[in-house]
């Protein structure tokens, strides 16, 4: 065997290395872009579900201690700290950490109802009647006041919209995939799209 032909073997070795080594870096990146996503997607149908009780411990506040550093708090970071710490189980410790402060409590709902009235808009104006059910979907389910249990809000909605209680959960789901776009920003849509490809 030449000097030439040990070189040529390590060099292909080297490449195939690299490659096999590229290819897992991807994987596991693709992975964790996933698996952010859909920590992402269970806070925000977290944050629909619990909207009511939310909205209704800040009406009802009657003390508030707002620490300096609250005040200072954006929603992204209060959202990313939700991300952080979220997962199956651990969602009542979330919404027990949000209404232990009022404060936090105002900056995610602020945010949230800014975002809710773009996904509206948006919806609205898409002239897609599908985009304009999956508002109302949204809207009937968790925003708006009733004493109505959930299933039976989406027996309604189906009747309504004379269809199956499946395609009103596909609604709820594709609704949720772009209020959480919405509710995290860019990082939000670039796994969205992600997603979809």
């Amino acid at each position: 065997m030449t000097n030439n032909d040990v070189q040529k073997i390590i060099s292909e070795t080297a490449e195939a290395t690299a490659a096999a080594i590229y290819k897992k870096m991807m994987s596991e990146q693709a992975r964790q872009e996933k698996n952010a996503f859909s920590k992402r997607l269970y806070n925000t149908k977290l944050l629909l579900q619990n909207y009511r009780l939310f909205k209704d411990h800040i009406d009802n506040a009657v003390f508030e201690l707002t620490r300096i550093d609250e005040e200072q708090e954006t929603a992204a970071e209060i959202l990313d700290a939700m991300w952080q710490t979220s997962g199956p189980g651990k969602g009542e410790i979330i919404v027990e950490s949000i209404k232990k402060s009022i404060t936090r409590t105002k900056i995610i709902m602020e945010h949230i109802n800014e975002m809710l009235k773009i996904f509206e808009v948006y919806s609205i104006t898409s002239g897609k009647e599908l985009n304009v059910r999956r508002w109302h979907v949204i809207n009937k389910l968790y925003i708006l006041e009733t004493k109505k249990t959930s299933t039976d809000i989406i027996d309604e909605l189906a009747e309504e919209y004379y269809t199956d209680r499946r395609t009103i959960y596909r609604d709820i789901d594709d609704a949720v995939e772009k209020i959480t776009a919405l509710l995290f920003g860019i990082d939000g849509i670039s796994k969205l799209e992600g997603r979809k490809k």
